[in-house]
């Protein structure tokens, strides 16, 4: 009985251990995502709004004076630049996992082009790699203090592969923040863009797209893209960290609700143990007396 006891015992406190550090990752999710949440909740009407904005631009009959400018370009490329964002750690459910799936789904629609990758996240990089891919550029995935700097580089990277047809599209793979429980693996075409579908020019009044541009088209666009483009990431990678975070707390407090039924569990074991290894001294005992009075 000691022994069998005495294992349960050990096997509960490393449980508990256990328990101990699941909870306190959790209560660190949970805190991290209460700050990036606003943020990614805040910034959506912005980056829909500017991204509205340009595809009006990219719609107008100014823009059609300026097809040779690179972002308007309106032929299928062949040359992709694709951005995918994961995280740099783990024990976040299937967050990484979904991504990368999406990834390759990427990867398989588009097998007929050539495809240039900048990983922003260790896990995918490693992922990526693991299967045989080719990583252009890795990123860990910035930390709020390195934001503006990691931003800027990234941004830097696109503006030379695009502006010398280095690539002939860019696009971005990301985490799409839902709720606490949902987040969906999300691709997002950032250039060149896409003009305004007919759907959407019919929910826009005419003078929205036919206005006068000052001081120049050129000037215009010179000014708005690169801050289209560093938002538009910013924004990908704030959604993205909402996502980690989420899924980091429900992956964590399900392990501590698994152990508490595990703690539970071995209890109830150690219990019955001990009462059959009580019961067994007793019969010993009150077979001893027998013997001794027979």
């Amino acid at each position: 009985m000691a022994q069998s006891t005495r294992e349960i015992r050990r096997r509960i406190k490393g449980v508990r251990s256990t328990q101990q550090i699941t909870r306190a990752m959790e209560m660190v999710a949970a805190v991290k995502l209460n700050r990036v949440r606003a943020q990614a909740e805040n910034s959506r009407p912005y980056i829909d709004r500017l991204s509205m904005l340009m595809r009006i631009i990219r719609s107008s009959e100014v823009a059609a004076l300026a097809e040779d400018h690179p972002v308007f370009r309106t032929t299928e490329g062949t040359r992709l630049l694709l951005i995918a964002i994961t995280s740099d750690r783990g024990l976040c459910g299937t967050f990484n996992i979904n991504m990368i799936n999406a990834v390759e789904h990427f990867f398989a629609t588009n097998k007929e082009k050539q495809i240039m990758t900048i990983a922003v996240g260790k896990k995918g990089y490693d992922a990526l790699l693991h299967k045989g891919y080719s990583v252009e550029k890795f990123f860990p995935v910035p930390a709020s203090a390195a934001l503006a700097s990691d931003l800027r580089t990234i941004n830097t990277l696109i503006n030379e592969y695009f502006s010398s047809k280095s690539v002939d599209e860019v696009h971005i793979c990301y985490t799409r923040f839902i709720n606490v429980l949902r987040h969906e693996p999300t691709h997002l075409k950032l250039l060149p863009l896409s003009p305004l579908s007919a759907e959407e020019r019919t929910h826009l009044v005419k003078g929205e797209i036919d206005f006068l541009m000052e001081p120049s088209f050129q000037e215009l666009a010179t000014a708005l893209i690169p801050q289209y483009i560093e938002t538009a990431i910013l924004h990908c990678l704030i959604e993205s960290l909402t996502s980690e975070y989420a899924a980091r707390m429900v992956s964590m407090r399900n392990a501590t609700d698994n152990a508490d039924e595990m703690i539970k569990a071995l209890t109830l074991t150690y219990n019955k143990a001990r009462q059959a290894g009580i019961t067994k001294e007793l019969i010993d005992i009150i077979g001893g007396v027998e013997a001794l009075k027979g």
